[in-house]
């Protein structure tokens, strides 16, 4: 059914030139003004929608954003468009939750974990620690029942939801010391994102320290931080931490993946016409699945770069620290399924998905997801 809309869309419309004004508050304006402005060709309104962002101009998820609208462009020849803004420019990335599920504007691009304040069910939707994989995240939302997690809980918030990029594993934690142990860690003001992290980081005796992600890199160079973390190598290299922080902590067991996506008001999703909103789910998926080779490959180079030409020291945990690690973020996540239902409900459907991959994790083993050669 999908592909036939899709086919039927595309005969329908042609490229026409972007419109820069909106119609009524959902952004849909009449078949009339637009059948006019088109040269009558097709039956199908114009649309102009407002898509703000949890991510500053320049940012490298902020681009994951920007490429989604011009999919979406192509995808209806240029009829339904989305006007992206950065961080700042309609709201400030707390802000932008309210703003679209009380229809200020369309849609917003998130990371859910800004929403854990209102259930920590949206942290587990955006990031997880020493669990999922960008791969596990993208078949679990596309196969295994994911996506609905995210239609009931941004549901509850007059809201629809489409991921946009399933996030590899961040960095881990650039420091202007090396770490080999959670005592160094215990020794230091580190910032790390996420409400379970902060708790599980508090089981572990390690002071967490709040700091904005625009303010990290002056933070770490002027000693208001020993420690940090903002995501993976690309994103990071857009900040120039390694400039302030030449150690680097791996892996991050603290968000080993994460999905970034748009929310979508619900009002102004119901009066878009059928065509649409199946050109919208399509130029989400399209974009996922473009932007997780995309921002895989990136970190690659990226950390080619840190490592072989910016003087960056790669440091690793213990043994020993590492089982601290991986019970204590169990336990956290234990506790948390139950005080909060809907935790419950989204980590009992990860929990599913990996019982589902098990056996095949274990007979594809270093073919998986590759290995590193050793010679000799």
């Amino acid at each position: 059914m999908r592909k036939k809309l899709i086919a039927l869309l595309l005969a329908a419309v042609t490229t026409v030139s972007l419109l820069s004004g909106c119609g009524a508050d959902s952004g849909v304006m009449d078949t009339a003004n637009a059948n006019a402005v088109a040269g009558g060709n097709s039956n199908l309104p114009v649309v102009t929608w407002k898509m703000g962002s949890t991510w500053g101009a320049g940012n490298v998820h902020f681009t994951v954003d920007q490429r989604f609208g011009e999919i979406l462009s192509q995808l209806t020849g240029g009829r339904f468009t989305v006007t992206n803004y950065s961080e700042g420019e309609l709201c400030s990335a707390k802000e932008l939750f309210d703003y679209v599920s009380q229809g200020t504007i369309q849609c917003g691009g998130d990371w859910g974990g800004y929403w854990s304040g209102k259930d920590t069910a949206f942290e587990l939707l955006s990031t997880i620690m020493d669990d999922f994989t960008a791969l596990d995240y993208y078949t679990w939302i596309y196969e295994a029942g994911g996506l609905d997690c995210y239609k009931e809980m941004y549901g509850q918030y007059n809201m629809n939801y489409f991921p946009l990029v399933t996030n590899p594993s961040e960095s881990g934690i650039r420091s202007v010391k090396p770490i080999t142990s959670i005592a160094d860690m215990q020794k230091m003001k580190i910032r790390l994102g996420g409400v379970m992290a902060g708790k599980a980081a508090q089981k572990l005796g390690i002071n967490i320290t709040t700091v904005a992600a625009s303010e990290l890199y002056e933070s770490l160079q002027r000693g208001v931080i020993d420690g940090g973390e903002f995501s993976g190598p690309k994103a990071d290299d857009s900040l120039k931490l390694q400039e302030v922080a030449k150690y680097w902590c791996a892996p991050a067991w603290y968000q080993s993946a994460g999905v970034n996506g748009v929310m979508v008001n619900m009002d102004a999703w119901n009066k878009l016409p059928e065509e649409y909103q199946t050109a919208f789910e399509t130029a989400a998926r399209l974009c996922c699945g473009e932007q997780l080779s995309r921002y895989i490959y990136n970190d690659m180079t990226v950390t080619n770069k840190m490592i072989d030409e910016e003087g960056i020291t790669v440091t690793h945990l213990n043994d020993e620290d590492w089982q601290k690690i991986r019970e204590t973020c169990l336990q956290t996540y234990a506790e948390e399924c139950e005080i909060n239902p809907n935790f419950k409900m989204v980590y009992d459907s990860m929990q599913a998905y990996r019982e589902t991959a098990n056996n095949y994790r274990d007979w594809t083993g270093d073919y998986g997801f590759g290995f590193n050669r050793t010679e000799g």
